[in-house]
This record gives structure tokens, C-alpha cells and sequence, in this order.
């Protein structure tokens, strides 16, 4: 009877032991292939940015003779202590589609001269057709929308009215879909391209991931959600960037120009670009973007100083009450 109840309790061990492996590696699989789940940073308000650094002569003699810095970023950003300002509205979720993307982000418009004959626009007009883009690049994409309005650099007061109004902001839930993005981009570019070659005119550059990061970075549109590091990461792998490092919440770019130099861009806690640094390949800064915080900082001593004050006045009335009792 004994060696029964053994048995039976063997039996059960064993067959105890198998269920667990067998759950056990059903559920890695899942761990293993397991996407972070994201979370947007940004909210309502607004980020004052600085040009804090420029060193023109250095500018030229390593980045480019002929380029500047407002060639790259809006206004008059070639001038230490113009300043740019950013404001969110509002952040929605939202579906974004091909369409969008290549009207947005790659900004596809910008690329045709103006001034090009009908003809040629009829010939080119199939190729920017909502419909046909739908049609070919069906995949929707879930991001966070942030409705913003922004000032370009500027070296005197901001205007009232925004040099830009309604501008949309797209932080994609998957750094996974930047390639996807990248890929479809680089389709149409290529279908397009025959045409545009037909017709005289310039084609799309083919973009590969370190010069679309580039691309996204210049338009002032990359912003990125929590956890940042692990974001970033997964949008470098995605793309397979060769020239591009990550340090911390830091992109660490390698590029040639006149000599070799390299950009670092740092966002700050909302996930917003926030200071852009051209440097010399050993380390001199030539161009610094930063964020202004002054405005921030002025509000945190007065309400420093404010409290200090106040607590002054508890601990007088206070003295005064014991002094009379």
C-alpha cells in the first residue's frame, strides 16, 4: 500500500514538473519578445530656447563655407541670444497615416520649385493623391498628437502672433514604426523620382536611418516618450544607424563636412529637443542650442524669497503673542 501511495505521489511530481516547464516556456517567449509600454511626457506649456554659442569662423572652416545655422533652423538663429519659443496647446491621441507623414515629417511639398508649368504639375499631381497613398501605404500609426504654436529665433521681443500656428507634433507610441516610416518614405521617393527626372527637375534624396534622424532633428518635430533611454534606443536599432551613439537621454551624431565633427542633442524631461551642440572633433563647442530657463528660475527665487518672508512673518506674530502673554 505504501509503495502504491509512492508511486502515485512520483506519478504526480512528475507529471507536476512538466506542466510547470511547459508553462515556464510558453510564457518566455513572451517575455523575451515583449514591447515597453510607452508613455507620452509632454503636457501644456511653453520652452523658451537660446542660441547660447556661434563661433562663425570655426562654423565655416569645419561644418561648411557655405551653410549656416538658419539654413538648418528657422529665423534668425545665427545670432547668439536670439531666441525661439514653443508652446503645447493640447495633446490628443491620434491615428496618423502615410499621407500625413510624408506631408509632415518629410514635407514632400517643400521639394517642388516654384514657378514649374502646369503641365508638369498635372504630370506630378497623382503622386501627392491622398487617396492613391491610402491606397498604397494602408498602415495607420498611434501617436501622441501635440497641437503647438512657435515663434522662429528672433533677437528682439516675440510678437504676439506665432510664426507658426496649429502645428502638429507627432510622438509615435512605437520607435518601431520609424522604419516602417523610413521604408514607405524611400518607396514613394523612388516612384516619383523617374517622373522628376523626366522632367528636369531634382529628385528626393533616398534617406538611410542616420540621415533621416538628422532630417527629423533639423525640423524640430523629434520628440520622443518615456522611457527615453529605452526609446531612443529602440529608434536607433530600428533604423540601424551607424553614426549615431546614445548617451543617456543623449544623441551623439558623427558627421563630415569640411573636417569631421559631431552634434550632440539632449531633450529635456518632457521629451522635447532641447539643446542642439555642434562640436570639433575634439570637443570645441562651435554652435550651442540651449533651453532658457531664466524666466523658470526668476519664478522659483521669488517664490523662494516669498516663502522665506512669509515664514519671517509667522515667526514674528509668533515671538510677539509669547513676548505679550
Amino acid at each position: 500500500m505504501t509503495e502504491k501511495r509512492n508511486r502515485i505521489e512520483i506519478k504526480r511530481l512528475f507529471v507536476g514538473f512538466w506542466l510547470s516547464v511547459i508553462i515556464f516556456l510558453g510564457l518566455c517567449p513572451t517575455c523575451i519578445v515583449a514591447d515597453t509600454t510607452y508613455e507620452v511626457a509632454i503636457n501644456k506649456g511653453t520652452a523658451t530656447f537660446v542660441v547660447n554659442k556661434y563661433n562663425e569662423g570655426k562654423w565655416k572652416s569645419t561644418i561648411d563655407r557655405e551653410l549656416e545655422p538658419d539654413d538648418l533652423v528657422d529665423g534668425k538663429s545665427d545670432k547668439i541670444g536670439a531666441k525661439s519659443k514653443i508652446t503645447i496647446l493640447n495633446v490628443y491621441e491620434y491615428e496618423w497615416d502615410m499621407f500625413e507623414v510624408l506631408m509632415s515629417i518629410f514635407d514632400v511639398m517643400s521639394y517642388i520649385p516654384e514657378g514649374i508649368s502646369i503641365n508638369d504639375s498635372l504630370i506630378l499631381m497623382p503622386y501627392f493623391s491622398e487617396d492613391l497613398i491610402d491606397e498604397l501605404f494602408p498602415d495607420k500609426y498611434e501617436v501622441w498628437e501635440a497641437l503647438t504654436v512657435k515663434w522662429f529665433y528672433e533677437t528682439e521681443e516675440f510678437d504676439e502672433v506665432p510664426d507658426e500656428t496649429k502645428n502638429l507634433i507627432p510622438i509615435f507610441k512605437n520607435p518601431k514604426d520609424f522604419n516602417d516610416l523610413l521604408e514607405n518614405y524611400n518607396i514613394w521617393a523612388n516612384a516619383i523620382n523617374l517622373t522628376m527626372l523626366s522632367l528636369g527637375l531634382k529628385p528626393y534624396r533616398i534617406l538611410d536611418g542616420d540621415e533621416f534622424v538628422w532630417q527629423l532633428i533639423v525640423s524640430e518635430i523629434f520628440t520622443i516618450a518615456r522611457p527615453f533611454n529605452d526609446y531612443l534606443t529602440n529608434v536607433i536599432k530600428e533604423l540601424d544607424c551607424n553614426d549615431i551613439k546614445l548617451k543617456e537621454n543623449t544623441l551623439i551624431i558623427e558627421k563630415e563636412g569640411v573636417e569631421d565633427y559631431k552634434v550632440e542633442v539632449i531633450f529635456n524631461e518632457q521629451g522635447i529637443l532641447s539643446n542642439i551642440i555642434f562640436k570639433t572633433a575634439d570637443n570645441r563647442i562651435i554652435y550651442e542650442i540651449i533651453e532658457d530657463n531664466t524666466e523658470k528660475f526668476i519664478l522659483i527665487a521669488i517664490g523662494i524669497i516669498l516663502a522665506i518672508g512669509f515664514t519671517g512673518i509667522i515667526y514674528i506674530v509668533i515671538c510677539k503673542r509669547k513676548y505679550n502673554n
